[in-house]
């Protein structure tokens, strides 16, 4: 009984919103699977990271070659630079830094559009409130301040619509940022990554089989 007045109460409130709700649901609903998505990305690549040396012996032993014993951005700068390395120590550190310039675009992707759609809900929280106090004063027009019913209605939207605006932006900016600097810590490790990656491989022989 509980869930069926609940399931009732939702569908008043959306009801409440007008038509500025579905765009607003729609939204949330791809925030959030974005958020989800990328939150479960950092939490298992961090969980499978490894040292340089690790990864080099995993991959000079082929145990690595299923991808799963380490983490899938160190799997990318290792097998890119192994490939593509020569003898000189110069032109590998140039090739090494695009490479992980790469992977770092993939690190953050996705964030900054979590970030934007957090941003734009209060804007169509905002286009609804307008929206409902032109329903009111329309309302008023008309019929001046004897419809309640009326006036209420078009309130209703305008407040039902900023509150569903701020309710989807302010966790969608507090996991944007969140996700923001987990991006940049993990920026961070590879570049430290790709300097010991060097250094392990400077003075050893790699087999490119």
């Amino acid at each position: 009984m509980q869930q069926h007045n609940l399931v009732e109460h939702m569908v008043e409130y959306f009801q409440a919103g007008g038509e500025i709700m579905i765009p607003l649901m729609v939204l949330s609903i791809l925030m959030w699977t974005l958020s989800i998505v990328k939150t479960i990305r950092f939490v298992r690549e961090r969980r499978k990271e490894t040292s340089p040396s690790q990864c080099l012996k995993l991959f000079q032993s082929k145990r690595c070659m299923s991808q799963t014993d380490i983490a899938q951005w160190q799997w990318d700068i290792l097998s890119n630079y192994i490939d593509e390395r020569c003898d000189d120590p110069e032109l590998n550190r140039n090739m090494l830094d695009v490479i992980r310039v790469k992977q770092e675009f993939k690190a953050m992707r996705y964030i900054g559009t979590i970030l934007i759609l957090a941003a734009i809900a209060p804007l169509l929280g905002l286009l609804g409130t307008v929206t409902g106090m032109i329903t009111t004063f329309d309302v008023i027009s008309q019929f001046g301040t004897g419809n309640a019913r009326a006036l209420a209605s078009g309130i209703s939207e305008a407040l039902v619509t900023t509150q569903s605006g701020l309710v989807v932006a302010v966790p969608g900016m507090i996991l944007g940022g969140l996700l923001f600097r987990r991006g940049e810590k993990l920026k961070a490790r590879m570049e430290i990554f790709c300097i010991g990656l060097q250094e392990q491989t400077d003075n050893t022989i790699i087999c490119k089989e």
